[in-house]
């Protein structure tokens, strides 16, 4: 026998597999086990002629039931529905009200903002020349990299392997990435440099 002849579907599956409505599969897998065993096989079959039973006495009126009666019901309880709906109409949208708590905080950051803007000191023309003189320079050294302001320099040391080029990337106008690999160790030290 194999593996799963001996594991046997749970009724719920073998109930869902009569009816159809398992998965494919599913429908697979359990179709393969009842072929081979008998004993889900009359389960499933089983399922069936209960099935059909259900059908069958569901096709059946009840004794003494007037269709015609009923039909005639349904039709007013239809049109009784559709007069109602008529007689309500569509749902009107209710404004949007502002509370005065809202009203009042969107008040306050109103002025709050107005006072800053007239309150800070716009730059000078002086200001903004100064500002845009310094001439920015980044590049690398033997020690590292380096940024140059106005003959002003700072430099980042990249350690005691000095004698090795760096690895340099320029990703975009101002930035500049060195990596350094350190000999003795294997280390990797990676320097970002951004100005503006």
């Amino acid at each position: 026998m194999t593996r799963e002849a001996l594991q046997h579907p749970s009724t719920v599956d073998l109930a869902l597999y009569s009816g159809g409505d398992c998965g494919r599969i599913q429908k697979w897998r359990i179709g393969r086990h009842v072929s081979a065993c008998v004993t889900c096989r009359s389960e499933v079959d089983a399922f069936h002629r209960a099935e059909l039973a259900l059908c069958k006495e569901a096709a059946e009126l009840p004794a003494g039931l007037r269709w015609d009666r009923l039909a005639e019901e349904m039709t007013a309880n239809i049109h009784l529905g559709v007069e109602a709906g008529e007689c309500v109409g569509p749902a009107k949208p209710t404004p949007v009200r502002l509370d005065w708590s809202i009203a009042a905080v969107m008040v306050t950051m109103s002025a709050v903002l107005m006072g800053a803007w007239f309150l800070n000191p716009m730059p000078r023309a002086e200001h903004e020349a100064v500002l845009r003189a310094p001439k920015v320079e980044i590049r690398t050294t033997s020690a590292g990299l380096e940024v140059n302001e106005n003959g002003s320099a700072m430099v980042l040391l990249h350690g005691r392997s000095r004698e090795q080029q760096p690895a340099l990337i320029v990703s975009s106008p101002g930035t500049l990435r060195a990596r350094y690999v350190d000999t003795d160790t294997g280390q990797i030290t990676i320097n970002n440099v951004y100005s503006e």
